[in-house]
């Protein structure tokens, strides 16, 4: 830059001098990074987060808590209790509401509540994390040894879910297990595991629910676990073999705890305080609702309380009239561009999705729904030309929403049946603005299964089975892709055209069956 002969005089110079500390990261806030706050039972991040209601669930409330405190004898030497049950049956409200009372006994150890849509507790990386947090308030004695060990391994946090629990809940525990302080009913000890389904990976799920059992079986773990979720089949089959199986009871939430009553005294409730609250309070008729649109509602429920809940959050609007949404609800109004039941919806969505052959899944829910409805799972399958088996096995995804039932007789008949748990699922499938993707337009359905009962007939018999007055209806609307190549066959002149050398009988029992079920009306004639 300058010359070698160059002299610089006079001037000022200025130096600078940056000091660069390194912040290193205490044990105890490495802790607090992995832990989901938002999983605690009593998390802020929740507007109104789900309760019981007041004087309801009362029978399964005690039930929970019998086991708890070792009052019940069927019960009592479970380590884990199953509570399982339909989408939005109130699982996570019961969850909730036993963590409250434990937590006011002071024998709650922790809970977390997995949630799909919160990407901190969506996933099984923050459980056994969060759980130790928990852990350290109930038992101040054990922070440090937890601190100790997550400054010795800060990769502790990566390790597998079992290296996890044994280091930072065990280990840490193990004086107080050693002196026998756990063996007291009234000791703190209860672990709260809610929405184990909303957990986004179903490995993990099960690796979870293995990694409590492995841990209870092999370090007698002195603690005992509240596991709520859907019925899941993955769920299911960790639930039903080994050592898991032989430690936990179940509760299922069915109509042996009456729901509709539960549901019919919170509607009751609800509306009440609308009427005494609302701010348009004065336009409300003063005897909304009556009997009978209750009982809609309940009816429309199915035992599940998300309907009922949605139902209330919807009329208790303060800029609409409650009277007025209540007829939109159910259906009395047109909707319009409400959306009485967005939650329900997306619920509804995001279980469909998991279904592994979605077509297969709305066929065999638009022929449970279909007005002739037919009368067993087998001929479901038959219709459809499926394999003995094959619905329980497209159906295994959606075990939260529909079942196949195994049912006898007196007679020692046997059959299987479908249960659906969810009325306002057919009011779904069949409403576009609400199902989207997985909407099931009834004239295209219609179509498509007109052609299943023709393909049926043609497996059968050998040739080309034709009900009259079902092409004369087609012919008044366009087939779909599907049908309209055997439409194009059969001119349908005669009640039944064949061309086979099969039975008089058999063509005879093949032809009634598929007439029994609505072969000739499938399609709607304009």
């Amino acid at each position: 830059m300058f010359g070698s002969q160059t002299l610089i005089t006079g001037g000022h110079f200025q130096q600078h001098v940056h000091q660069y500390t390194a912040v290193c990261k205490s044990a105890f806030d490495r802790l607090l990074e992995v832990t989901a706050p938002a999983a605690f039972h009593n998390s802020n991040d929740l507007y109104d987060p789900p309760k019981c209601h007041r004087n309801t669930r009362v029978a399964i409330l005690n039930k929970i808590m019998e086991w708890i405190r070792g009052l019940d004898s069927e019960t009592r030497d479970a380590l884990i209790m199953w509570l399982y049950g339909p989408a939005g049956s109130g699982k996570s409200a019961i969850a909730r509401s036993i963590a409250e009372c434990c937590y006011e006994e002071g024998i709650l150890v922790a809970s977390y509540f997995f949630s799909r849509s919160d990407s901190t507790r969506n996933h099984g990386r923050s459980l056994i994390a969060t759980i130790a947090y928990q852990a350290s308030i109930r038992f101040p004695e054990i922070r440090d040894h937890i601190i100790q060990t997550v400054d010795l391994d800060p990769f502790i946090f990566t390790r597998s879910l079992e290296a996890q629990l044994l280091a930072l809940i065990i280990e840490p525990l193990r004086k107080r297990i050693e002196t026998g302080y756990f063996d007291a009913v009234t000791a703190p000890r209860v672990v709260i595991i809610d929405g184990l389904d909303e957990c986004n990976s179903r490995e993990s799920q099960v690796k979870i629910l293995s990694t409590i059992s492995r841990t209870l079986q092999k370090h007698h773990l002195p603690l005992i676990f509240l596991v709520a979720s859907r019925p899941e089949h993955d769920i299911m089959c960790a639930f039903n073999v080994g050592y898991l199986k032989e430690i936990t009871s179940r509760l299922a939430l069915n109509d042996d705890y009456h729901p509709s009553d539960d549901i019919r005294l919170f509607l009751q409730d609800k509306l009440t305080e609308i009427k005494d609250t609302h701010p348009f309070k004065g336009h409300i008729p003063p005897l909304w609702p009556s009997p009978e649109v209750l009982q809609s509602v309940v009816d429309k429920s199915s035992g599940q309380f998300i309907y009922a809940s949605t139902t209330v959050k919807f009329i208790a609007s303060s800029r609409h009239l409650p009277h007025l949404r209540l007829e939109i609800a159910i259906g009395l109004r047109p909707a319009r561009h409400e959306m009485p039941f967005a939650e329900l919806d997306a619920l509804y969505r995001h279980i469909l999705s998991s279904a592994e052959n979605y077509e297969s899944v709305l066929h065999i829910l638009a022929l449970c729904f279909h007005s002739f409805r037919p009368d067993s799972v087998c001929d479901i399958e038959t219709i459809l030309s499926l394999n003995t088996g094959d619905i329980s096995r497209l159906l295994c995804d959606l075990a939260s929403l529909i079942s196949v039932e195994h049912r006898s007789d007196s007679e020692g008949r046997h059959w299987r049946e479908l249960l659906v748990y969810h009325a306002s699922l057919q009011d779904f499938l069949f409403d576009y603005s609400r199902a989207q993707g997985f909407y099931i337009s009834e004239p295209s359905l219609c179509a498509e299964l007109a052609y299943f009962c023709l393909h049926y007939l043609q497996v059968k018999c050998g040739t080309h089975f034709v009900v009259a007055p079902f092409f004369t209806s087609i012919k008044l609307w366009s087939p779909t892709t599907t049908l309209r190549p055997i439409c194009s066959r059969n001119n349908g002149k005669n009640v039944f055209i064949h061309k086979s050398d099969c039975s008089g009988r058999r063509r005879q029992k093949e032809t009634s069956f598929c007439a029994s079920h609505g072969c000739g009306h499938f399609i709607p004639a304009g």
